[in-house]
C-alpha cells in the first residue's frame, strides 16, 4: 500500500479564518507557521498544513517544520478531532516518535487514514505499536498494516502471532509477508503461540543478543557458537584472534533452537546478517527460505548461499530461478559449480561462463558428469566459431 499523497485541500473546504491566513502576505503566514495566529488550535493545524505547500520557500519550510516545536497543549485537543485525514498524515509524518500522547491521539482518532497507520507502524516503539495492533478492525480492512507490524523488529512476537492468527481466521491474507500461509498453519499446530511471556522474551533475548553482531567468517566459527547448526563435510577456517573469540562469546548464549518455526521465520526477516547466516542452515525448510526470501539478504550473502552445498535443495532452486539473483555473474558462478543446483539450471547458465570458468568446470568433479560434459562441448563450439 502506497502512503498518502498529500495535496493542498481545497480552498472552498478551508474555515474561513484559514482561507484568509492562506490568501494573506507573507508575515501573516508566518505568524500562523509559528503559531501565533489569531486561530482556534484545529484551524492552526489547518493553516500549518495548507501553507506546507505555500510557493514562498521560507512559508513552506516553515511550515513543515512547525509540527516539531509545538507545544502539547496546542496539538493534544485537535489532533483528536475531526480533522482532515490529510491534516492528520502530515502531523503524524513530521511529529517525532517521542511525542508518544500527541501520536497517540491520532491513533485513537476514528477519521485517521489507513495510510496513516501504515506509516506510524513503521516508526512506533512499543507502547505505540500495541495500540495498533489492538484495532482489529484496520487489520482486517488494511492487511498492509499487519505488514509493516511484521518487519517492525520492536512490534512484539506475541502481538504478530495474534495479527496474523486474526488474518487467517478472517480469511485475509496479507501480501508483502513470504510464507504466509505456511506460518499460519505453524502458529494453529502450537496452542501456546500467542502468549506473551515466553513468546517475547525469548525472541526479543535473541535479536538484542545478536544486535551489533556482524556474520561470522567460516562454518567452523557458526557451528562453534550455535548449538544446532553443523558444519558441512569439509568444511572449515582458521582460528578466530582471542578478541574475535571474546565478541562471539557474547552470543553464545543465543538459543536460535528455542524458538518455534514461525519464530525464526520472523527473526529471518528481521533480523541481521548473522542471523541469516545461521538460519539459512536450519533444519526446516521454510526457515531456510524464510532468509532468502528475506528483503534485506544481501548481494554477498546471496553469492554465499549459491556456492553452499550444505543449504537444502530449494535454497538452491530458489536462487537459480529468480532473475535479480542470476543478473550477478558471481551468483551463476557459484550457482554452476554446486551440485545441488537442478541440472536444468546450471545447463541454461553454461552459456554466460566465460571461457576460464568454463574450462574449469569441464574439468570439476565436483559436478554432475553431464554438466562437465556440456561445459567442454561448449567450449569447443566457441573454438571453432572463434567465439570466447
Amino acid at each position: 500500500m502506497d502512503l498518502m499523497k498529500l495535496e493542498p485541500l481545497a480552498s472552498e473546504t478551508l474555515p474561513p479564518s484559514v482561507a484568509a491566513v492562506v490568501r494573506g502576505a507573507v508575515p501573516a503566514k508566518m505568524m500562523a507557521v509559528r503559531g501565533m495566529a489569531p486561530l482556534r488550535p484545529a484551524e492552526l493545524l489547518i493553516a500549518m498544513y495548507q501553507l506546507s505547500f505555500d510557493e514562498d520557500a521560507a512559508v513552506k519550510s516553515a511550515a513543515t517544520a512547525a509540527p516539531v516545536g509545538l507545544p502539547d497543549r496546542i496539538v493534544l485537543t485537535p489532533l483528536g478531532e475531526s480533522l482532515p485525514p490529510q491534516v492528520l498524515h502530515f502531523f503524524a509524518e513530521h511529529l517525532p516518535a517521542t511525542r508518544q500522547q500527541a501520536l497517540e491521539k491520532i491513533l485513537y482518532n476514528p477519521v485517521t487514514a489507513d495510510e496513516t497507520f501504515v506509516l506510524l507502524a513503521r516508526t512506533l516503539d512499543e507502547r505505540g505499536l500495541e495500540i495498533v495492533f489492538q484495532n482489529e478492525v484496520r487489520l482486517l480492512r488494511c492487511p498492509a498494516i499487519v505488514e509493516t507490524l511484521y518487519f517492525n523488529k520492536r512490534a512484539r512476537m506475541s502481538s504478530v502471532t495474534r495479527a496474523l492468527e486474526l488474518c487467517a481466521r478472517n480469511n485475509v491474507r496479507p501480501e508483502g509477508i513470504p510464507g504466509f500461509a505456511e506460518i499460519v498453519a505453524a502458529i494453529k499446530e502450537d496452542p501456546n503461540a500467542t502468549a506473551p511471556s515466553a513468546a517475547d522474551q525469548i525472541f526479543q533475548a535473541v535479536l538484542s543478543h545478536t544486535d551489533g553482531v556482524g556474520a561470522v567468517n567460516t562454518t567452523a566459527e557458526l557451528a562453534a557458537i550455535t548449538e544446532h547448526v553443523a558444519p558441512a563435510p569439509g568444511e572449515s577456517g582458521p582460528v578466530a584472534p582471542p578478541e574475535e573469540k571474546a565478541r562471539k562469546s557474547s552470543v553464545s548464549f543465543t538459543k536460535f533452537d528455542e524458538l518455534k518455526i514461525f519464530e525464526k521465520i520472523r527473526l529471518a526477516t528481521v533480523g541481521n546478517a548473522y542471523c541469516r547466516q545461521v538460519l539459512i542452515r536450519d533444519s526446516n525448510r521454510l526457515v531456510a527460505m524464510s532468509v532468502i526470501r528475506s528483503p534485506s539478504i544481501s548481494d554477498m550473502e546471496v553469492v554465499a548461499a549459491a556456492s553452499n552445498r550444505a543449504l537444502c535443495d530449494d535454497v538452491i532452486r530458489y536462487i537459480a530461478n529468480n532473475r535479480e539473483f542470476t543478473k550477478d555473474y558471481t551468483v551463476k558462478q557459484a550457482l554452476v559449480n554446486n551440485p545441488k543446483c537442478p541440472l536444468a539450471s546450471s545447463l541454461r547458465l553454461l552459456n554466460f561462463l566465460r571461457p576460464d570458468d568454463l574450462k574449469a568446470l569441464s574439468r570439476s568433479r565436483n559436478v554432475p558428469g553431464a554438466l562437465a560434459t556440456a561445459a567442454k562441448k561448449l567450449l569447443q563450439t566457441r573454438d571453432k566459431s572463434g567465439g570466447n
